[in-house]
């Protein structure tokens, strides 16, 4: 504005002195011109002044703008929106995050057969609570524990580096390589429970162990190894073993991973070997013992349908397992089988066996998809929201798994073997939150649920909410 003012009188003076010249004559009117022209010269000089500090001034407010939008866009990015906020530092280098998962669980049961009074009822089956982030862009962190049963017991504390692409250390609790079930996050498996043979060999060998794991990935093939001993609950006293150690190792490889068709093709295959084994018995802990067990794919009611009984003069477990799922459409099938040998000091080794099978058909044309040699999370094509005609996800699944531990050298338990066969619907109301209805018909022999020692049979209908954070 000021410089507009300096300019119009500028233009004016010129107007009129240039008019006058013509009609002025004499001495006097000659100061007069010369008078005017070092005027015009002092006001040339002031508008060139002020043109440059307005030129200056306007760089420096542009400069000021410019910093202020970069300031207040670091100031949004500071917290990223998701289900559970991740805040990160002014430079970039550190991430918190909450996280968690709650698991709330129904069953009734129906005895078919056998002695065994199971307890209908409900049960907390995960309340879980935890942190993770990032350190130095290529650290990553994470601490949970669990609430469950009004007991406090760490799940993950570990620490890991990627540094170098395409792999990852990790160093704490963690879980150890050992099959597609086990390794893929609870919050994602179809089922309310794994099979029954998974999880008994994963107690033995492998499920959230203390230790170290180097893990390779791209976009077809996955391989890690580590080395674990006892989690962090194991028991610690003067009077218990050592703790037990061992290899743990899993590769998977992805020939077909098309997620615009909705096809996928995996495979994969995992082993591990443990030695200075020890077992609970009663209120003491046994040298070189094992104990293979499980529930009938609930967990409301402790009763044991797979048991070995505890194994004892174990010197080493070796287990290797395969697994394959493939993936069309709204339709996929997946499948593992397991073999564990307990190799025992100067006994005959004893071999155990057991796998499962299910498919799965979303009816509202979901498809399950796979990263990094697991199953990832399903979000449904449009979330629950009856106003705005959304349903969520609709998924009807159906397995059949089973377990062989009849050839256990305890007295008590020789002959334990067993089936199950579970009916699945599972709403996911979005991408964090699901109902799970489960229908497990179950039947085994020589169990510890029937104290006449016949075959046992049951019913269990079973219901989970499942929200995870």
């Amino acid at each position: 504005m000021i410089t507009r003012h300096y300019s119009y009188a500028f233009f004016l003076l010129s107007s009129v002195s240039l008019a006058a010249v013509p009609a002025l004559a004499g001495p006097a009117e000659g100061a007069r011109i010369k008078a005017l022209e070092e005027r015009l010269e002092r006001l040339e000089k002031a508008n060139t002044d002020l043109n440059a500090k307005n030129k200056a001034l306007e760089e420096k407010v542009d400069w000021r703008t410019e910093r202020l939008e970069k300031v207040e866009n670091k100031a949004a990015s500071l917290v990223k929106s998701d289900v559970s906020p991740t805040i990160v530092d002014p430079s970039g280098n550190f991430t918190f995050k909450v996280r968690g998962v709650v698991d709330a669980d129904y069953v009734n049961f129906n005895e078919r057969a056998g002695g065994y009074n199971y307890n209908t009822g409900t049960a907390f089956r995960r309340a879980r609570l935890g942190a993770e982030g990032d350190a130095f862009k290529d650290f990553k962190w994470r601490l949970e524990v669990d609430f469950a049963g009004n007991v406090t017991a760490v799940q993950d504390a570990y620490v890991s580096w990627g540094g170098i692409k395409g792999w990852t250390f990790t160093a704490g609790q963690q879980k150890a390589p050992f099959s597609l079930e086990s390794n893929t996050s609870d919050n994602y498996n179809t089922f309310i429970e794994r099979g029954v043979a998974n999880v008994a060999f994963g107690g033995a060998g492998a499920e959230r162990r203390i230790g170290l794991n180097a893990q390779f990935v791209n976009d077809q093939f996955t391989a890690a190894v580590g080395l674990f001993g006892d989690n962090e609950s194991s028991a610690r006293a003067d009077a218990a073993p050592d703790e037990s150690w061992g290899f743990n190792g899993r590769a998977t490889w992805l020939p077909i991973n098309n997620t615009d068709a909705q096809q996928t093709l995996h495979f994969g295959a995992s082993a591990y070997w443990r030695t200075e084994l020890k077992q609970a018995s009663g209120a003491t802990t046994l040298k070189d013992a094992v104990r293979l067990s499980d529930r009938p794919s609930i967990r409301v009611d402790g009763g044991l349908i797979a048991d070995t009984g505890v194994i004892t003069g174990v010197q080493d477990l070796y287990y290797w397992g395969v697994e394959g799922a493939g993936v069309w459409g709204p339709f996929s099938i997946q499948s593992e089988y397991g073999e564990l040998q307990a190799q025992r000091i100067a006994l005959s080794d004893v071999t155990f066996d057991g796998g499962y099978v299910f498919g799965s058909w979303f009816l509202t044309g979901e498809s399950r998809t796979f990263r990094n040699g697991t199953v990832d999370r399903l979000r449904p094509k449009a979330n629950f929201n009856p106003l705005k005609g959304g349903w969520g996800a609709v998924e009807l699944a159906v397995r059949y798994d089973w377990f062989d531990f009849a050839n256990t050298p305890v007295a008590g338990r020789i002959g334990n073997d067993g089936h199950s066969t579970t009916f699945a619907v599972n709403w996911y109301l979005n991408p964090n939150t699901k109902i799970l209805f489960n229908w497990i018909r179950f039947a085994g022999d020589n169990t510890p649920l029937d104290p006449v020692g016949t075959e046992t049979k049951g019913d269990a209908l079973a219901a989970r909410l499942h929200i995870d954070f």
